[in-house]
């Protein structure tokens, strides 16, 4: 009888609760390998609100701490590492503590694993030296942002070139990350979508109502942290053209999401006059999401690439909402190009053009039967590439083929 795999995960982000969605593709990823087979811990940050350890579908969960008094720990979640250094001193100066921390955590577990499978490259590190300390195989999942922002930075080749393997979240992951360094084994695996619940589902009822939307209104949706590479400030802009120019006053924007930019978005909305038009909702629970996407009309995440180079590795709200059969608007930036096929399930949009977003837009919402045309065709795709079993199955191959 073959000897079970078992798998240390690293991570930087994990989810803490139903309503904090940060990390949801690891725990779900996690969630069909231990169905299929494979024996899972993983080791993350813990933030105030998380459990420090449990067990969840089977998944083994240990939290480290990294600094003290705890409630002054930043460095991980919100906004994410990156924005969190560049925004906050306090940051900054936890990252050795982080690392450290880290690191004791890892190697507490190693003995017990037979490969650990890093997500994002300060995982990556510290997983380099946990595998080499105990002998292991170390993969490292690469989501994006840590390319787009790190380019050539020495610590990101020292990652990719003493890993054993890559798996990236889109071709374009892929290739940013083989110019950094030229990995011997290495692999495309998009996210999956868990089928079973993201699909056209109201369990919400009158959530239109709740919304303050009229169901004769065009309703849309937009998902994502607020921090500038999702570009939320030219849909902004955009719906003040719509509104304030156009005249065109049945169409409404709920976005849901956190971060740094809030304040200026309110700001936006004060000075364009559009609070009746476009409401922040916060972060939406988990389960909610999926009758969030099914009542909207249109899912639009207008990513840029911004200052720092950063863009959107893939793109994984937009599988969710196609799973729910609705049709998706993008820019033609990053991984989102892996996901949108013009015309059949979504269409592109220039980046920060929102003379562009509004044609868009108002293209799709004068036509209900080509937004029910492209839901479907964004569902079927989404049963037929970007379902979580085949995805388990290809990184049950890459494990196999790691322990021959």
């Amino acid at each position: 009888m073959a000897k079970k795999i078992s798998v240390l995960v690293l991570t930087t982000s994990f989810p803490l609760d139903s309503t904090i969605a940060v990390g949801v593709h690891v725990i779900e990823k996690c969630r069909y390998l231990v169905k299929n087979g494979i024996d899972i811990k993983v080791i993350a940050p813990y933030h105030t609100g998380g459990q420090r350890k449990e067990v969840i579908d089977g998944i083994a969960i240990k939290r480290f701490r990294y600094f003290f008094p705890v409630k002054s720990q930043c460095l991980a979640y919100g906004a994410g590492i990156p924005t969190n250094i560049k925004n906050s001193f306090l940051a900054k100066t936890q990252l050795p503590f982080f690392l450290i921390s880290f690191l004791i955590s890892a190697v507490k577990e190693m003995k017990h694993y037979s490969i650990i499978h890093c997500h994002w490259s300060i995982a990556g590190l510290i997983g380099i030296f946990a595998g080499k300390l105990f002998k292991k195989k170390v993969v490292l999942m690469m989501h994006g942002a840590e390319v787009f922002v790190l380019g050539k930075n020495p610590v990101l080749k020292f990652v990719l070139k003493n890993i054993d393997y890559l798996i990236s979240n889109s071709t374009f992951t892929e290739r940013k990350s083989l110019e950094i360094y030229p990995v011997l084994n290495h692999k495309v695996i998009s996210p999956g979508v868990d089928i079973n619940r993201f699909y056209p589902q109201k369990k919400i009822p009158n959530l239109r109502k709740i919304l303050n939307i009229s169901e004769s209104d065009i309703f849309i949706l937009a998902i994502g942290k607020f921090i500038p590479r999702k570009g939320f400030e030219y849909l902004i802009k955009a719906f003040n053209i719509l509104v304030n120019q156009r005249q065109i006053t049945n169409i409404k924007l709920r976005l849901g999401g956190r971060g740094p930019l809030k304040e200026k978005y309110e700001t936006m909305i004060k000075k364009y006059a559009l609070n009746d038009y476009i409401s922040l909702l916060e972060y939406i629970k988990d389960e909610d999401i999926p009758s969030y996407y099914t009542e909207s009309d249109i899912f639009i995440l207008p990513s840029i690439v911004d200052d720092r180079g950063d863009t959107e590795g893939l793109g994984v709200v937009f599988l969710e909402a196609n799973a729910c059969k609705t049709p998706i608007i993008g820019t033609e930036v990053g991984g989102i190009i892996n996901v949108i096929k013009e015309g059949e399930n979504g269409i592109f949009v220039k980046q920060k053009d929102p003379e562009d977003l509004v044609e868009k837009i108002l293209y799709l919402a004068r036509d209900k039967e080509l937004r029910k045309k492209m839901g479907e065709k964004g569902r079927g795709t989404i049963l037929e590439k970007f379902n979580w079993d085949s995805t388990a199955d290809e990184i049950i191959r890459i494990y196999n083929e790691l322990l021959r």
